[in-house]
C-alpha cells in the first residue's frame, strides 16, 4: 500500500511522483500489484534473464534437434554407401558418399570411405587427396596409411609404399590391432616379392614370422612359409609349414608346402613322407608328383643313407655307377663321339669314358667288400659323370636326376 502524502506536496505521491486524485489518500497505481512489478528494476532484470534463459536452452534444444536430424541422414546415406562398396558397386557408393558428406561434411569417416570408393573406381589421384587430408590430421591412423600404402603401390612407388605399409603396421587401428597388423605385413612382403626386391622382403618376412601367434597363427604360417619358398629359403619355408601343421586341422597348401621345402632342403626321406600323403589327398600337380618321384628314387639309390646294410650300400653303388656309365654313352653316341677310340678328341667325356671302363670291372661285390673305399671312387666317378653329360646333352631326368641331387648333398655336406 503507498504511504501517507508528504507534508510539503499532499496531492503528489511519494512512491511514483504522480498527482494524487482529488480527496485520496492512496495512490491507485501504486496500490495495483502489475503497475509496481513493471515499474520495479531488480523484477524487470530478473524476468529479462529468466526469459534469455529460457530462450537460450530452446534455441540449443532445436539446433540440436536440426544437427541430429542432419547427423542421422548422413548416418543413413553413409551406411547405403558401405553397402554398395561392399557388393562392388562403387559408382553408387560415390553418390552416397558425397550425399553423406552434404550432411555430414566433416565426418572423417565418411571422407575415408569416400576415399576408398575413388580407389575402387581408379581414381586414385583423387582418392590419395583425400587421404593425405586425412592423414595430416591422423598421421598415425593405420587404416588410412594402409589404404595410401595400396595407392602407393599400384603406381608401382616402391619408396612411399614400403613407407605408408610400415605406417599401417606400427600405427593405430580401431580394432583387431594384431591381426590386422601382421597381415599389412604380409602385404608388404607380397609386394616387394613382387617387385623383385627379395633382400628387403625377407628381412621383413623374417619379422613377420616372428611375430606370429602360437594360437590360430597356422594360415599365416603357411602363407608364411609359401613366400619363403618363393623367394628361395626353403629353410625358413620349411619351419613354417611345419608350424602350420601343428593344428588338427592344418591349411590345405600347408603340406604341399611342407613337403616342397624338404625336398629343396635335399630331406628327401622328409619330402617323400609329406608328399606321398598329399598325393593321397588326391593333389596330382606336376611339381609335386615330379618332387615325390624323384624322392623316391633318391631314397633308394642314396649309397649314404643311414641304417644300411654294407650289402646294400655296395649294390646300390654298382647300380649308380651303371646307370651313370650308361648315361655317358649315350651322350657321347649321340654328339658323334667314340669313348673308347685310340684316337678319340680328348674331351672331359672320353677321359671320364675311360676312367669308367677300367673302374668297371673293379666294382663287384666281393672286391667292394674287401675294398670298401672302391665306394666312394665310384660314386665320385657318377657325380662327375652326371655334371658333364648335363652340360654336353642337357638337363638330367629320372633316376639321373636322383644321383645329381645325391651328389649335390653329399658334397655339400663334406664341406
Amino acid at each position: 500500500m503507498c504511504a501517507m502524502v508528504r507534508e510539503d506536496n499532499p496531492r503528489t505521491c511519494p512512491q511514483c511522483g504522480n498527482p494524487l486524485p482529488a480527496g485520496a489518500s492512496e495512490c491507485p497505481r501504486c496500490d495495483n500489484g502489475l503497475f509496481v512489478l513493471l515499474h520495479s528494476r531488480e523484477i524487470v532484470l530478473s524476468l529479462t534473464a529468466a526469459i534469455v534463459i529460457v530462450l537460450f536452452f530452446l534455441t540449443g534444444f532445436i539446433t540440436r534437434d536440426y544437427h541430429q536430424k542432419l547427423g542421422t541422414l548422413g548416418r543413413q546415406w553413409f551406411e547405403a554407401g558401405e553397402q554398395q562398396l561392399k557388393s562392388g558397386n562403387a559408382v553408387a557408393a560415390l553418390t552416397d558418399f558425397h550425399t553423406a558428406l552434404v550432411y555430414s561434411p566433416d565426418d572423417a569417416q565418411i571422407q575415408f570411405q569416400l576415399a576408398q570408393a575413388l580407389a575402387a573406381e581408379g581414381r586414385n589421384s583423387e582418392a590419395r587427396a583425400y587421404l593425405l587430408e586425412l592423414q595430416a590430421h591422423a598421421p598415425s591412423d593405420a587404416p588410412i596409411n594402409l589404404a595410401l600404402a595400396r595407392i602407393s603401390a599400384g603406381a608401382g612407388s616402391e619408396a612411399d609404399a614400403v613407407r605408408y605399409y610400415h605406417g599401417a603396421i606400427y600405427g593405430v587401428w580401431p580394432s583387431e590391432a594384431e591381426a590386422n597388423r601382421l597381415n599389412a605385413r604380409l602385404e608388404l612382403c607380397r609386394f616387394l616379392i613382387a617387385r623383385g626386391d627379395t633382400s628387403i622382403a625377407e628381412a621383413e618376412l623374417i619379422a613377420l614370422a616372428s611375430e606370429i601367434p602360437e594360437r590360430n597363427g597356422a594360415s599365416l604360417h603357411a602363407q608364411t612359409g609359401e613366400l619363403f619358398l618363393g623367394i628361395g629359403n626353403a629353410s625358413r619355408a620349411l619351419s613354417e609349414f611345419r608350424g602350420a601343421l601343428t593344428v588338427a586341422h592344418p591349411p590345405k597348401d600347408a603340406l604341399r608346402g611342407a613337403g616342397l621345402a624338404a625336398f629343396q632342403l635335399g630331406e628327401f626321406q622328409q619330402a617323400e613322407r609329406y608328399l606321398d600323403r598329399v598325393r593321397r589327398l588326391g593333389n596330382k600337380d606336376a611339381d609335386v608328383s615330379h618332387a615325390l618321384d624323384i624322392s623316391r628314387m633318391v631314397t633308394s639309390a642314396d649309397p649314404y643313407a643311414r641304417e644300411l646294410s654294407e650289402a646294400e650300400r655296395r649294390g646300390r653303388a654298382r647300380r649308380n655307377f651303371e646307370q651313370a656309365f650308361g648315361r655317358l654313352r649315350s651322350c657321347a653316341k649321340s654328339s658323334g663321339t667314340d669313348l673308347f677310340e685310340k684316337d678319340a678328341p680328348h674331351s672331359e667325356m672320353v677321359t671320364l669314358g675311360m676312367q669308367a671302363k677300367a673302374l668297371q670291372p673293379q666294382l663287384t661285390d666281393e672286391n667292394l667288400r674287401r675294398h670298401p673305399g672302391q665306394i666312394d671312387v665310384a660314386m665320385n666317378l657318377v657325380f662327375v659323370a652326371e655334371d658333364v653329360v648335363t652340360k654336353e646333352c642337357g638337363a638330367p631326368q629320372g633316376m639321373d636326376e636322383a644321383l645329381t641331387l645325391i651328389g649335390k648333398f653329399h658334397r655339400a655336406g663334406e664341406r
